[in-house]
């Protein structure tokens, strides 16, 4: 696990947070929830926490920050969306969208094709309007349920995935679709963090890692400039003849 970045997620569950606290604790990222909707009716809710955290996580100003909807069947996709979209455009937010693909009544309902496709709609409307690609949260034990045909999209799309192993040691990597994704991005790998090492009023907290190093990780949300190339020498005669003849008018 040398040079994986370590991270956290929330929601409304997690109770109060300390940033300084979690950053301290060793995150350096944090994720949250922003949206969701009920699964019967339909009706859309943004998390009773999201602005506050929000809020609190931007004035601290040390940790990368992003937030996630959780994706129902019971809503249009492009409506869920622009309802998450709302309020992931009122934070300048690190992190790219990221959708919660997990909602257990799917599989009652059997229709997992449609909440497939639920899915790559939500995802073509945040591109579409945000340019940039989302993450997708999600985990083996749920992806089994589908057919592969269902999901091969998403294989374009970088993986957050959920697995929690009963010990950690450096070799350790979690189990992802392997019939989808050749790897993972970022791994959510304990719900039982101790909330109050990490600043949160909660008794546990979602803990993360991210697959890279500090630098890798501002690379891959998009924070790292790309620096001009080095002038060669000719350049740099050029520039300082222009600026004699300047000069010399």
């Amino acid at each position: 696990m040398n040079g994986w970045t370590l991270g956290t997620d929330t929601s409304h569950w997690s109770g109060n947070i300390n940033f300084a606290t979690m950053y301290d604790a060793g995150a350096r990222f944090w994720i949250t929830k922003a949206t969701d909707a009920n699964r019967t009716t339909g009706f859309q809710f943004e998390d009773s926490r999201f602005d506050g955290f929000c809020q609190d996580a931007f004035a601290h100003g040390k940790l990368l920050t992003g937030c996630y909807h959780w994706l129902q069947a019971s809503v249009d996709p492009t409506v869920a969306a622009d309802f998450y979209l709302e309020r992931y455009q009122r934070y300048e937010f690190d992190f790219m969208p990221i959708l919660d693909f997990e909602e257990p009544s799917v599989r009652n309902t059997g229709m997992f094709s449609d909440y497939a496709w639920r899915a790559e709609m939500w995802c073509k409307r945040c591109e579409q309007v945000t340019g940039r690609k989302p993450m997708i949260y999600t985990a083996k034990w749920f992806t089994n349920y589908f057919k592969t045909e269902y999901l091969s999209w998403m294989r374009d799309y970088p993986l957050w995935v959920a697995q929690y192993p009963y010990v950690m040691t450096p070799l350790s990597r979690p189990s992802i679709p392997s019939n989808i994704w050749d790897d993972w991005h970022i791994w959510q790998f304990s719900a039982n963090g101790h909330g109050n090492e990490f600043g949160v009023q909660a008794a546990s907290i979602d803990r993360n890692y991210f697959q890279g190093d500090y630098v890798e990780l501002l690379d891959f949300v998009g924070k790292i400039e790309t620096p001009e190339p080095e002038l060669t020498d000719k350049q740099k005669l050029d520039i300082l003849w222009s600026k004699y003849l300047e000069e010399g008018e």
